[in-house]
């Protein structure tokens, strides 16, 4: 069996890793010319994700992916709170689960970790086609071709792969859009930020529909891994990373107006916000800094709306979600996971791969349709707070809809 993947993002690696772990030949196709050319900031790992990572990563990846993650102290909720950043509430996470918090760049590079050659970096998917006897083939940007036994599009929101199975895009933008970056942490600005930082992350929100959500990764603080093992960290700096969420017409392109203008939109928007949020922002390192719109699949429909066979799809080109609850990577992770078993049972000839497929696509349907009306909360509070008759009703509801949101980006 050889599977095509059209992707190597989180969902589409962990794949890849979870199907060489099973002895299953597999490819990857994607359009960045190599692993650390990825936009991104820091990823929510939970503790279903983190096992599956720690089950099809060898020892050496996956410990240097724990050193690159913060300590359990150092991440022990997420609190809630207005645009003075004064906390309304606040949710703490089970010490005893295992969770990660880190870089979309270290995860995406350690996840590459022994594929090798299987990986075509600067290749591009322009269409596929099945054949009588099952098989697929896909077609690339420079003419190329890859021929295999399934195809699986891990290619993000805007998935070709998937839009061609629907016959229509299966997400659609939210209204709501992003301004994020890095900014270094000095002595000075360490000493400005709230308390709630040292142990967790803030998502606040503002009384014009403007959100924002700022954490600390805080070298000091430890990490993740076993101190008794060797593998290092990837050298990241100590820094604070913030996005700021606003209505899609109030958010500029960075690539059109560049992101020193970028950066002044987004202190604009916070200009009655605390001002360290202020400070934070200014500070940012313009190299880290992007604008983002956010798309979301509906949770109510079938997100799989085709008939399973040997095309299918996982992660953010089936169940796009915004990144306010932070659920994306890890339920791509688990997507993963749940199809490389599948495949596996197929492998071994005790079922078909559009058997496998089928009950891979029918599982999925059980989780990932509430992690996209969880990451959903805090977008519809944001639109609510747009409407002033509406906005001090929806402040005051934040505190009541925190817990529910179990949001990280």
């Amino acid at each position: 069996m050889k599977v095509i993947v059209i992707g190597a993002g989180i969902g589409g690696l962990t794949l890849a890793q979870a199907l060489r772990h099973n002895g299953i030949d597999v490819s990857v196709h994607d359009r960045d010319p190599r692993a650390e050319a990825t936009g991104g900031y820091r990823l929510h790992i939970d503790d279903i994700a983190s096992g599956i990572l720690r089950k099809h990563l060898p020892a050496e990846p996956y410990q240097a992916l724990l050193a690159s993650s913060p300590s359990r102290s150092a991440q022990r909720g997420i609190s809630f709170s207005d645009h003075k950043l004064r906390i309304l509430g606040n949710i703490q996470f089970p010490l005893e689960e295992e969770m990660l918090l880190v870089g979309r760049v270290p995860l995406r590079v350690l996840l590459t970790y022994g594929l090798g050659d299987a990986i075509r970096w600067d290749s591009t998917y322009v269409r596929h086609e099945t054949h009588d006897d099952g098989t697929v083939t896909a077609h690339f940007a420079d003419g190329s071709t890859d021929h295999g036994d399934l195809l699986v599009g891990a290619d993000g929101s805007t998935s070709r792969v998937a839009e061609a199975l629907a016959g229509r895009p299966t997400s659609t933008p939210v209204g709501i859009g992003g301004i994020a970056g890095r900014t270094p942490l000095t002595p000075e600005l360490r000493a400005l930020l709230p308390e709630a930082l040292e142990t967790g992350s803030v998502l606040a929100v503002g009384p014009d529909g403007t959100g924002a959500f700022i954490t600390l990764f805080d070298n000091e603080s430890g990490s993740a891994a076993d101190p008794k093992l060797s593998a290092g960290a990837f050298d990241e700096p100590s820094a604070v990373y913030w996005g700021v969420n606003v209505p899609v017409d109030r958010l500029p392109n960075a690539r059109e107006i560049g992101v020193e203008a970028a950066v002044q939109t987004a202190l604009d928007l916070l200009r009655t916000w605390a001002p360290v949020m202020r400070t934070v922002v200014a500070g940012a390192d313009l190299s880290t800094v992007g604008t983002f719109r956010y798309h979301a699949a509906d949770p109510e429909s079938h997100l799989t709306p085709w008939a399973s066979g040997t095309v299918t799809a996982l992660g953010d080109a089936v169940h796009a979600m915004p990144p306010t609850g932070g659920r994306a990577a890890a339920t791509a992770i688990r997507d993963a996971e749940l199809l490389a078993t599948h495949l596996a049972d197929a492998a071994k000839g005790l079922t078909t791969i559009p058997l496998a497929v089928h009950e891979y696509e029918r599982g999925l349907a059980t989780y990932a349709a509430e992690a996209v009306r969880v990451s959903m909360v805090p977008i519809v509070w944001q639109k609510r707070l747009t409407n002033p008759l509406l906005g001090l009703v929806a402040r005051a509801g934040l505190a009541i809809a925190a817990p529910i949101t179990n949001a990280l980006h």
